[in-house]
Parts: structure tokens; C-alpha cells; sequence
């Protein structure tokens, strides 16, 4: 009887256990991560979360609007100040985000990607957050695969994309790597002061139109956290098509408007004369006086405005005799302002000083200005003239 009961025993011992069968949740995520494989996406895990990587590869020969992305490479490849990089090539990323909202520590990204030019190709890679509480596996993933020093090259993304990332970071720091040194050049500012006053928006598919590229079936990014929020309940990844594509393109228009914008400010390319006066005021403010005269210069006709800025320009360079001839073009009221302290002081004429003043007088009581602002210039002009007079006098 023992050596039967010992005999049972044994038997029940070795019998391997049944494994659990996987819960609902379980088998829902294999579908889905599944489903996101067949698309050719790939997942990655951190602890126990995931996120959907995908790539895209391009040759340099491929096009995204009128220009091969060589040309873009070739544009990274020069030095000058306003759109220059000052990292290696693999390390200047055109990145570009897709968040649940505009504002606020309850908005949550849930699509960030970026081009870059990796072994003579352009790679563009995306993430997805499958679901809004796996942002350590987004970030982990992310920040690893770029590094410690990069460039970002956005569309508003100084004040909005890269600081949405700090908000973000913030909640799961103390799991993922810290935040790289990012410097930043924002072509949202750089398109606002090179083609200011040609247009009544500045949206990027709006500048689009200066690269040649014109989307068909575009998804409106402001759809897409609606396609998240249904992504999120059904898991479906068709569900997520139009907003990947709508990325995707975001960040090689980005490409695609560096190279433009380098073009025109490298006198690689003809430009009106409205772009040629502001570029050229953008790179005055700059302090780039040198490529700030060519600007100037190759613009066949100026505003007053560009008269005037050309002779503060003049000015500051010595250059008198040329600052003369752009002030009395401009034929402004700051101008004869200009004319009339070069006439004291320089040329040392108070009459002919005095004269100009009296000119600025005139056409400042043809402008419209706030009433504290007139009064300061109208005293200023009456002290003038009178210093001018007793001159006169002597």
C-alpha cells in the first residue's frame, strides 16, 4: 500500500503544470503588435511596455517637391551663419510632432519623428505610442536612438515641440536617459523674416508652395488626435494611416524648405526683390553687415523701409557718402531725421541741417503715430532747429 501511494505520488509530481491561458489583455496586444508587423513596423519593448518604430529609407536621388534631397545635403554642407549647423551631418534631425492637444500638462504626444541623413540615404523614422501610458517606452527608444548633442530643424518647434518633450520628460525621467543638448533652428521664424509680406499665412502646407510639393488627400492635423482617440479603443492601425502619412510629410517638407531657405540666403537662387530686402534686413538685425550689403545690393528695387534700413546699415559701416544717398531715397521722416544729424556733424552744414530738419517736421505730421511718440519727436525736431539756428547765427 505505501509503495503504491509513493508510486501516485511521484506520478502527480512530475506531470508538467498547465500554463495559465493569457488574459484578454494579452491576446489583444499580440493582434496588435501583429497587425503593425504586417504593415512593416517594428516593436520595441522597454520594461513592460511598447511602442511601433517605423522607417522609411531614401535614396539622395528621390524628391520630395522640385529638388532631390542631394540638394539638401548639399546645403548642410555650407557654412553660412543664419541656417548653419555646427554638428556633424548624422546629427542635425528635421523633426516634427503630433500631440493630443495644443497646451497644458494633460497633452500627451503620441507621434514624433524626424529625417535624418544616415549612410547615403535620408531616413525617416517615426514612433507611435500605441497606448498613452507606455510615453517610457516612446521617450527610452527615442532619446537613445538620437543622441547626446543634436540639431533640431523644426516648423514652431523652439516654442512648442521641444518644449511639449521637456513637460513630458518630466513624468518618467527617472526611467529613460536625460535630455541631449539640443540646439535649435526654427524655419517658422527664418520663412516670417525671409518672405514677410508675401503672404497672409505661414502655415508649412502653405509654404509648401516655395518647394513645389502639393499633398493630395491630406488628413488635417487637427483630426489626428481624434484618430488617436479611436486608435487607442480599437487598436487597429489602419485607423492611424492618414495621420502617419500627414507626419511623414511634415518632416520632409522640412527638408525640402531648409534647402530653399539656404538657397536664397547662399545667392544660390534668384529671388525678388521684397525676399532680397528681407533677407537683408533679417541679417542687418543679425549683425552679419558683410552678406547683409550683397542682399541689399542684388535687390533691383527697395521699399522705403529698405532705403532706410540700407542707410542705418551704411552708417554703421562708415560708409557715409552711400548712407546719404539711401536716406534721402527712403524719403521718410526718420530719414531727413538721418539727414539732418549727417549734415551737422559730418559734413558740418547746420543750414543745410537745418533744412533737412524742417523736411522731417513736414512729413512727420503726415504719419500716424501714438500721440507720447509724435510729442517725444516733435520736441526733439523744435531743440534741433533751434541748436541749428543759433549755428546759423555764429
Amino acid at each position: 500500500m505505501k509503495n503504491k501511494l509513493r508510486r501516485m505520488l511521484k506520478t502527480t509530481e512530475s506531470e508538467p503544470k498547465e500554463k495559465p491561458s493569457p488574459t484578454k489583455q494579452e491576446q489583444q496586444a499580440t493582434a496588435e503588435q501583429a497587425a503593425w508587423l504586417e504593415k512593416g513596423a517594428d516593436i520595441l519593448t522597454f520594461e513592460e511596455e511598447w511602442i511601433v518604430r517605423i522607417d522609411h529609407r531614401y535614396p539622395l536621388t528621390a524628391q520630395h517637391g522640385h529638388r532631390s534631397f542631394e540638394a539638401v545635403f548639399e546645403s548642410l554642407q555650407l557654412p553660412h551663419p543664419p541656417l548653419a549647423l555646427d554638428v556633424p551631418l548624422e546629427q542635425v534631425i528635421f523633426f516634427d510632432t503630433e500631440t493630443t492637444g495644443l497646451k497644458g500638462t494633460g497633452t500627451t504626444i503620441f507621434l514624433l519623428g524626424f529625417a535624418r541623413f544616415e549612410k547615403g540615404d535620408l531616413l525617416m523614422r517615426q514612433y507611435f505610442l500605441p497606448h498613452p501610458h507606455y510615453e517610457a517606452a516612446l521617450y527610452h527608444h527615442f532619446l537613445h536612438d538620437i543622441g547626446e548633442d543634436v540639431r533640431f530643424v523644426t516648423y514652431n518647434g523652439k516654442s512648442f515641440d521641444w518644449p511639449q518633450i521637456k513637460t513630458r520628460h518630466v513624468f518618467v525621467r527617472e526611467r529613460v536617459p536625460r535630455l541631449p543638448k539640443v540646439g535649435h533652428l526654427d524655419l517658422l521664424h527664418v520663412c516670417r523674416r525671409m518672405f514677410k509680406g508675401l503672404y497672409d499665412s505661414y502655415r508649412l502646407t502653405r509654404m509648401e508652395e516655395r518647394i513645389g510639393f502639393e499633398r493630395t488627400d491630406d488628413l488635417p492635423g487637427f483630426l489626428a488626435p481624434m484618430h488617436y482617440f479611436q486608435y487607442v479603443e480599437h487598436q487597429n492601425p489602419a485607423i492611424m494611416e492618414g495621420v502617419l502619412e500627414h507626419h511623414l510629410h511634415d518632416c520632409l517638407t522640412l527638408v525640402s524648405l531648409y534647402d530653399e531657405c539656404n538657397r536664397l540666403v547662399t545667392h544660390r537662387q534668384d529671388a525678388s526683390s521684397q525676399i532680397r530686402e528681407n533677407i537683408a534686413v533679417w541679417l542687418a538685425d543679425l549683425g552679419i553687415h558683410e552678406q547683409s550689403v550683397k542682399h541689399f545690393g542684388q535687390a533691383e528695387e527697395l521699399t522705403a523701409q529698405g532705403w532706410l534700413r540700407q542707410g542705418f546699415l551704411y552708417k554703421k559701416l562708415r560708409q557715409y557718402e552711400e548712407a546719404v544717398d539711401c536716406f534721402q531715397k527712403s524719403e521718410t521722416y526718420e530719414g531727413y531725421i538721418e539727414l539732418a544729424k549727417w549734415a551737422e556733424h559730418i559734413a558740418k552744414r547746420p543750414d543745410v541741417a537745418y533744412d533737412y530738419t524742417e523736411q522731417a517736421r513736414k512729413m512727420l505730421e503726415q504719419h500716424q503715430l501714438l500721440s507720447s511718440r509724435r510729442e517725444r519727436l516733435i520736441t526733439e525736431l523744435n531743440h534741433r532747429s533751434l541748436r541749428l539756428q543759433r549755428k546759423c547765427q555764429q
